[in-house]
C-alpha cells in the first residue's frame, strides 16, 4: 500500500519551511546588521507561513472559504512580493525605493477579488496566485545573476538555480490548472517539491551573506586602509611564483615626505598619499599590480613589458605627479616621486632579487637629485637591503 500525502499536511511542512527560512533569516539579520535584505526576506517568509496556514485551516473547513481563500491568496502575493523586494537588497546592497512598488500587486489583487469573487473558484485562485509567484521568483532569480558581475560569490549561481526552480515548479502548476494532464506532476506534489526549494533558496541565501562577510574580511586584510590600494601582502601575493621573465618591477618612494608631514601636518600628508595613489590608479593597465607597501613607499608590477614600454610608464607617472597639486587648509602642496626600475631576466632566484634591484635603482634617483627615474638591470651587492626591511 502506497501512502500519499494530502494537501493539508503538505501545506503543514510548506509552512514549516517559511517558518524555518524566516527564523535563520532573522537570527542572520542579528549576526549581519547591514544586510537589510535579510530582516524584509524574513517578513516575506513569514507572510508566506502565515498565508500557507491560512490555506491549512481552509482545506481542513477550519475557516469559512471567503475569508481564508482571500487573506491567503493575498498575503502569498505579498511574501512573494517582499521577498523579491529582500533578494534585490539582499543582492544589490542597495536601497531602491521603487521596489516597494512590488508590494501594489497584492493590494491590486485583493481588491480585485473583492469586486470580482474570482478567489472563491480554486483553480482560478490557485493559477493567478502560482502565476504571481513565477513572475517574482523568476525576477529574483535574474536579479542574483545580474548582480554577480559586480559581486562574483559563488553562491549566486546556486541561489538563482533554487529560485529558477521553484519559479519552474509555480509555473507547472499553472499548466497543469489551466490544461490538466499537459504537465506530469500533480499540484500536491508541486508544493512537495518547492519545500526543498526553499529550504534550498534561505540555505544558500546565508550562504551568500557568510561569503560576503569573508570576502569583506579578504579585502580588508589585503587593501591599504587610507589609500583604498592593495598592501604589501596583496602585492607579494600577485606576484607569479615562476616564468616571471619579461616583467617589470617599478618601486617608488615620494620626495621629502617627511617635510610635507612637518610643515603642513600629518592629515595633509594623508591626503597626498591619497592622491598620489588615486593618480597612479587611473594610469593603470588591465593585469597591472598597484599597492603601497609602507610609509610613503608604492610597488607596481608591469607583467608582459618591455624595459622600454616600462621606463615610458613611470616617466609618464613622475611627469603627472609633477603635475600633481594637493590643496590643503588653503595651500597648495606640490609633490614629486622617485622611481626605480628594473626588468627580469630570467636569471633571478626570487622576486626579492628583483626588489634589490629596483631598491637600488630607487635609491640611485634619490642620490642624483630625486624627482627622476633610474633604470637598473645589474645584480645587487650583498649588502642590497631585503624585501621585508621596514618601509
Amino acid at each position: 500500500m502506497t501512502a500519499q500525502l494530502d494537501l493539508a499536511t503538505v501545506l503543514l511542512l510548506h509552512k514549516s519551511s517559511f517558518l524555518v527560512g524566516a527564523f535563520c533569516f532573522l537570527y542572520a539579520r542579528w549576526q549581519s546588521p547591514r544586510d537589510e535584505g535579510l530582516g524584509i526576506l524574513a517578513s516575506g517568509f513569514l507572510f508566506l507561513a502565515l498565508a500557507s496556514t491560512l490555506a491549512g485551516y481552509g482545506e481542513q473547513k477550519l475557516l469559512p472559504p471567503h475569508l481564508w481563500t482571500l487573506s491567503s491568496f493575498t498575503l502569498g502575493i505579498g511574501g512573494y512580493a517582499l521577498f523579491w523586494i529582500g533578494v534585490r537588497r539582499l543582492s544589490a546592497g542597495r536601497r531602491r525605493l521603487a521596489d516597494w512598488l512590488a508590494l501594489c500587486v497584492p493590494v491590486a489583487g485583493a481588491l480585485i477579488g473583492l469586486i470580482t469573487h474570482f478567489h472563491v473558484v480554486n483553480y482560478i485562485r490557485a493559477s493567478v496566485f502560482n502565476a504571481a509567484a513565477f513572475l517574482f521568483l523568476a525576477a529574483s532569480a535574474f536579479a542574483v545573476l545580474s548582480d554577480r558581475s559586480r559581486e562574483p560569490l559563488p553562491a549566486r549561481a546556486i541561489l538563482s538555480a533554487g529560485m529558477a526552480v521553484g519559479a519552474s515548479l509555480c509555473l507547472a502548476v499553472v499548466i497543469g490548472l489551466l490544461r490538466p494532464g499537459t504537465v506530469p506532476i500533480t499540484t500536491t506534489y508541486a508544493f512537495f517539491l518547492s519545500i526543498i526549494c526553499h529550504f534550498a533558496i534561505a540555505l544558500f541565501a546565508l550562504v551568500l551573506v557568510k561569503e560576503r562577510a569573508e570576502a569583506a574580511l579578504r579585502r580588508s586584510a589585503d587593501t591599504d586602509a587610507l589609500t583604498g590600494v592593495g598592501n604589501r601582502r596583496w602585492f607579494l601575493a600577485q606576484l607569479p611564483k615562476s616564468s616571471w621573465q619579461g616583467d617589470c618591477l617599478i618601486v617608488m618612494d615620494l620626495d621629502h615626505f617627511k617635510r610635507i608631514n612637518d610643515r603642513y601636518g600629518h592629515h595633509t600628508g594623508d591626503q597626498v598619499l591619497v592622491a598620489f595613489a588615486e593618480l597612479v590608479k587611473k594610469n593603470l593597465r588591465r593585469g597591472d599590480g598597484f599597492a603601497r607597501l609602507g610609509g610613503e613607499e608604492f610597488g607596481l608590477y608591469l607583467p608582459r613589458t618591455s624595459e622600454g614600454q616600462a621606463f615610458a610608464i613611470a616617466e609618464r607617472l613622475r611627469r603627472a605627479v609633477e603635475d600633481l597639486q594637493v590643496v590643503a587648509n588653503g595651500q597648495c602642496v606640490t609633490v614629486s616621486v622617485s622611481i626605480g626600475l628594473t626588468a627580469a631576466s630570467g636569471t633571478e632566484r626570487s622576486w626579492e632579487d628583483l626588489f634589490n634591484r629596483a631598491d637600488a635603482a630607487l635609491y640611485a634617483a634619490k642620490r642624483g637629485g630625486r624627482n627622476r627615474v633610474a633604470f637598473d638591470s645589474a645584480p645587487t651587492e650583498p649588502e642590497a637591503l631585503s624585501l621585508d626591511r621596514a618601509s
